[in-house]
């Protein structure tokens, strides 16, 4: 006795929308053993109907919220058996049942569910024409389930989509007789999912994908046991009258059998918290419990529990962690992204306080010498002292020779006692030649001279020394002569460390004068770095010309 497929045009059907390569396997085994009750009922329907009435979309209800719904199904050509007559037998050929279901959540995330199905009325014929086959009773229970689902990923939270895992226990206490249960394992079926969804527009996309674990029962000419589940959904949301289509489908993991049904359901709001609803539905193989279509109308009843309290509200008690888009300390650093939510900080250090360990004013993670004190110019580290006598080289006019801070870090020497020139005796009177006139050699003046240096360096050369000595004589010479000392250098490097470098030469140059014993109240020092250049600094000529100090006497022309 057989189990065939209502007609081969059924059969394409179910090619089509499952992209199944090969179609199941034809049923033409005879009548072998006895028909051992097993559970038949395949519709799978979510109680909560968050966004679906018949798949599960990983979207709970809301904490406090629950839904209570009575339904009755109907159905037709649910078992199928063929004798060895070759005469097909509808066994099972309707059957009508109400549900009694439910779903709450208890607590944030989590849902619990029950379902309670009872066969009311339910008939076939030809069972009495098949040896060891009875026909089943009228009246019975159907196997009741309990159901958890858990949200692991919610929109409301900012998450992409709906993720959630599922759990269906199925439990003893359904009618064998009236295939209402499996025999085996005392009716305990165990049904463990996973599903997802997301809004696009006005609709909203689901899926599902579980397995139902449960006994083999030998059912004529094929096994009926552990399938997988999974479901698809596409549902309208917002206010009023609602639709969705689905197509729910069931592998068999002990038979090449895959049960596949498309269903199409309505829902409309009647007021006061109450929802009418109706199914429809059409299956597309033979497998035991998939009918030729059903009809399905029920009524629930659902609780709108009062909106969540907002925490990110003003004045809302609530952690960093729970509020991550607002700004708890006012640093413009929002909460998500705040290292330091509740400690006002700086933009730059992810909204963490900037800190200054040696308080020189420049912050940790700027300062290079975090644990000494310094200033901003060298990155927070001290000024450096080359001649290690506590003068930083930027005030110390003899940074290559130590020496007191009252001398601007040069060393004391001391000035050599003028000697009084003996008086002269008298000479006779002789008659005063003629001038001569002046020459350009007679007219040039020591203070033209220009001081050379070394490449990045503030420490003229040893044979500037005698110029250096001949200016000394000079000034001298002219004690009312005040000067200024140019220092200057080339266009290599930044344009800061050259204006720094020609100042360190104008005051090398003026400490030493003021060792040769020109009073310091009469020099001044200034550094122009690159700014006035003598010659070009396209060649090395005049890169190497561009590395001087000049003089210019205050209130007169250069000495050039």
């Amino acid at each position: 006795m057989d189990l065939p497929l209502r007609t081969q045009a059924q059969r394409w059907a179910l090619a089509a929308l499952l992209a199944i390569a090969v179609a199941p396997a034809a049923f033409g085994q005879t009548l072998a053993s006895p028909l051992r009750p097993l559970d038949l009922e395949r519709l799978r329907f979510n109680p909560a109907a968050t966004d679906s009435m018949l798949v599960d979309t990983g979207n709970v209800l809301p904490e406090g919220g629950y839904r209570l719904l009575l339904m009755v199904n109907y159905e037709r050509g649910i078992l199928l058996l063929k004798g060895s007559d070759d005469v097909e037998r509808s066994i099972l050929h309707y059957r009508t049942a109400g549900w009694l279901a439910g779903a709450w959540s208890p607590v944030d995330r989590l849902e619990l569910s029950a379902r309670v199905p009872v066969i009311i009325s339910q008939g076939g014929h030809g069972a009495e024409t098949l040896a060891g086959v009875t026909p089943p009773d009228s009246f019975g229970l159907g196997t009741p389930e309990l159901g958890a689902r858990y949200a692991l990923l919610r929109r409301e939270d900012g998450d992409p989509v709906f993720l959630g895992l599922g759990l269906d226990i199925g439990l003893p206490g359904g009618s064998a007789d009236a295939f209402g249960r499996q025999q085996g394992w005392a009716g305990f079926q165990v049904a463990p999912r996973v599903a997802v969804s997301r809004e696009v527009g006005p609709l909203a996309l689901g899926a599902s994908a579980g397995v139902r674990i449960r006994s083999t029962e030998v059912e004529p000419g094929r096994d009926v046991g552990t399938e997988l589940e999974q479901g698809l959904v596409v549902a309208t949301r917002g206010e009023g009258l609602r639709g969705e289509i689905a197509l729910e489908a069931a592998e068999s993991l002990v038979e090449s059998d895959v049960a596949l049904e498309l269903l199409g359901g309505l829902r409309l709001p009647v007021g006061m918290g109450f929802e009418a609803f109706a199914l429809a539905g059409h299956g597309f193989t033979d497998i035991p419990g998939t009918p030729s279509f059903r009809l399905a109308a029920g009524i629930a009843w659902a609780n709108k529990p009062p909106p969540r309290e907002d925490k990110c509200a003003s004045g809302r008690s609530h952690t960093p962690e729970e509020c991550p888009d607002q700004d708890d300390d006012g640093d413009s650093v929002a909460n998500g992204k705040d290292r330091c939510p509740l400690e006002a900080g700086s933009v730059d250090n992810a909204g963490c306080p900037d800190k200054d360990s040696d308080n020189d004013g420049v912050v940790d993670r700027e300062d290079q010498c975090a644990s000494v004190a310094g200033s901003a110019r060298y990155h927070g580290c001290p000024p450096p002292d080359s001649d290690g006598d506590s003068v930083a080289d930027d005030e110390d006019g003899c940074p290559k020779e130590a020496g007191p801070a009252s001398n601007r870090g040069c060393p004391v020497r001391e000035e050599p006692k003028p000697v009084e020139p003996k008086p002269e005796e008298p000479k006779p009177v002789e008659p005063k030649p003629e001038e001569p006139k002046p020459t350009v050699e007679d007219t040039k003046s020591p203070l033209d001279h220009r001081v050379q240096f070394p490449v990045g360096q503030a420490e003229f050369q040893e044979e500037e020394r005698r110029q250096l000595d001949a200016i000394a004589d000079y000034l001298k010479a002219n004690p009312k002569l005040e000067i200024r000392i140019e220092g200057h250098t080339d266009n290599t490097g930044p344009e800061e460390l050259n204006r720094t470098l020609s100042q360190q030469r104008a005051d090398r140059v003026r400490a030493y004068l003021i060792q040769r014993g020109i009073a310091g109240s009469r020099l001044e020092a200034k550094g122009y770095g690159p700014t006035r250049p003598l010659m070009s600094n396209d060649t090395p000529e005049g890169l190497t010309a561009n590395r001087r100090v000049e003089f210019v006497v205050k209130g007169g022309e250069t000495g050039r």
